[in-house]
């Protein structure tokens, strides 16, 4: 019995890499930003009940190959200066409207400390404590977490705080945090 449960949780994670619901936005991988390989996993126990947003307060990209030479720049530091295994965060949103992999769905982060094993972290590349996010980016953001809920990363009832909730920050920005508050899932009191 035992060997059977192993083979159909393998061909479930096998489906879910394979199959990608329409909804889901353009995912950059982590080979065409051109990641380092991460130095440890830690993998979370799918699917999640938060998602954490915050922003990077770095310039703005607009284009793939600035949003991709930012994430490379962010993996950059946080590996060499923080000495973590990868970059910090799950997720990016690029000001061209894709989504950059960051540790992705399955691994655990280190965007925000005592919540990183039940939260994905999504960050916003730009700052945002006087600007609100695009419409691009926003909608990208929405797109990213009705198909982590379709992929079953996200529970369906899934709640999205700002990082500024739970953690001494002031991220994800003045202006972000107001735009998030607006969002169906969006959890006033985590």
């Amino acid at each position: 019995m035992f060997k059977h449960s192993i083979i159909f949780l393998i061909h479930g994670l096998l489906i879910v890499s394979s199959e990608t619901p329409e909804s889901c936005p353009t995912i950059k991988s982590r080979s065409q930003w051109s990641a380092r390989e991460s130095t440890s996993h830690n993998y979370l126990i799918n699917p999640l009940p938060y998602v954490i947003i915050h922003h990077t307060v770095t310039p703005e990209c607009n284009t793939f190959s600035s949003c991709s030479s930012r994430v490379r720049n962010i993996q950059d530091y946080h590996m060499d200066e923080f000495q973590w295994s990868d970059v910090g965060f799950s997720f990016f949103v690029g000001g061209d409207g894709n989504i950059y992999e960051g540790v992705g769905w399955t691994e655990e982060g280190a965007h925000t400390y005592r919540w990183n094993k039940k939260s994905i972290g999504v960050a916003f590349i730009g700052s945002y404590q006087a600007k609100n996010a695009s419409e691009k980016m926003i909608n990208a953001a929405h797109k990213l977490i009705e198909c982590g809920i379709q992929l079953g990363m996200l529970r369906p009832n899934v709640k999205i705080i700002g990082a500024s909730q739970v953690s001494s920050t002031k991220s994800p920005g003045e202006k972000l945090f107001q735009q998030i508050q607006q969002w169906s899932e969006w959890e006033s009191d985590p």
